[in-house]
């Protein structure tokens, strides 16, 4: 896998769920039911990114 230096963030969550248990490292939380992620674990795998149907979870270099 190539070594990436950017991040996830959510912008637009629309509180579907989808991406609920779908982080391998837990990286993902909600908070009044929108997505946050927590970069502390987060490796960028990026299933979160493949699996929004919303498009709201969005890698950024």
């Amino acid at each position: 896998m190539e070594e990436r230096e950017g991040f996830i963030v959510a912008i637009g969550c629309r509180k579907c769920g989808k991406c609920e248990n779908i982080c391998p490292n837990g990286a993902l939380y909600r908070i009044n039911g929108f997505v946050n992620v927590d970069h502390e674990k987060c490796d960028l795998c990026m299933e979160c990114v493949k699996t929004c149907p919303n498009k709201a979870l969005v890698y950024m270099e």
